[in-house]
């Protein structure tokens, strides 16, 4: 009898062993089968909670769209470059960025003229993309698009100063101030559409030639955006 038991005791250990050994196996080739998934197909996942009596929680495989075939044989992500109308990490089809900018002053009081006269900048403080001319007096657009402008007109003591603002020859706009009784300033923005070529500057009004220097008075202009091909 002894020996009778201590045979069925063997054999429950060596089942024992036998069925611990076979299920890690094939938890582990489970997880094996279903790491090579994830790596293969990204899955993201949502939790809904229901609910009720019980919490039982629910998740949704979420596939996003896939770009083209990357390096290496490797499948493409999302942001991937050959992707109409996203940007990649490789290979950018975005267009390079346009920098056009000035920013001009006068230290000299300018004035009186007899005659209405372009105005000369004697300081130049920024010229991204070298589009003013100091020699001239004018900005030269480098690309077609919409630009802006800022002019800054300060007058003499009990003087009046006077600018229009011209594109291509044609009178935009006027700023205009007076130092009458006191000092004085006036300012104006324009917004333009441009070509490539087209060119603006200031013009001193011979009745009103009494601009003030000290950079009181400035002009300064930037692309807002070019327009599209």
């Amino acid at each position: 009898m002894m020996i009778k038991s201590d045979i069925c005791m063997l054999m429950l250990v060596v089942m024992t062993m036998v069925e611990g050994r076979r299920y890690p196996r094939k938890n582990r080739n489970k997880d094996k089968e279903q790491a090579q998934r994830d790596e293969a197909e990204p899955v993201c996942e949502l939790e809904v909670a229901c609910r009720g009596e019980k919490n039982i929680p629910i998740t949704l495989p979420i596939r996003g769209a896939k770009g083209p075939q990357g390096k290496n044989g490797q499948k493409g992500e999302p942001g991937d470059a050959g992707i109409p109308g996203i940007p990649g990490r490789e290979g950018r089809s975005t267009p390079p960025i346009i920098r056009v900018a000035f920013f001009v002053g006068l230290q000299e009081n300018q004035g009186p003229v007899k005659e209405n006269s372009d105005l000369l900048f004697d300081k130049v403080i920024t010229n991204v993309g070298n589009v003013f001319n100091p020699d001239t007096g004018r900005f030269t657009a480098t690309h077609n698009g919409t630009y802006q402008f800022n002019v800054v007109v300060a007058a003499q003591g009990r003087q009046r100063a006077a600018v229009n603002l011209v594109r291509n020859g044609e009178m935009i706009a006027t700023v205009w101030a007076e130092s009458i009784p006191y000092w004085a300033s006036a300012s104006n923005t324009a917004i333009l559409k441009l070509k490539g070529g087209d060119q603006v500057w200031l013009v001193l009004l011979s009745r009103a030639p009494y601009i003030h220097g000290y950079m009181y008075s400035t002009f300064s202009g930037h692309l807002l955006f070019p327009d599209k091909k």
